[in-house]
């Protein structure tokens, strides 16, 4: 799909992205589909999150950088916790 993307950064990347000033989510064990209303970039600070697109899945751990494209479909298994930082409307170059 356009615009997802799955990636590990390093913290000086991060770092440059401010994800020290992006908002704060976490939440134990779930299993969702989800249809991404608004365009979204989230970094994982802690645990894990399975995500299914298309018939592939991602798993994305701490230090990962992910692109959710607005309009796509996906499922989100969260095996045991996650926390991550995200913001809405933000182009990430890397």
């Amino acid at each position: 799909m356009n615009g997802f993307f799955v990636k590990e950064i390093s913290s000086e990347e991060a770092k440059a992205l401010n994800v020290d000033t992006w908002k704060e989510w976490d939440h134990g064990p779930n299993n969702v589909e989800w249809k991404v209303e608004e365009q979204e970039v989230f970094y994982v600070l802690e645990g894990e999150v399975l995500i299914t697109v298309e018939d592939e899945t991602y798993t994305v751990k701490e230090n990962m950088i992910v692109s959710l494209p607005k309009g796509l479909v996906c499922n989100w298994h969260i095996p045991k916790y996650i926390r991550k930082v995200f913001i809405y409307n933000f182009e990430v170059n890397i």
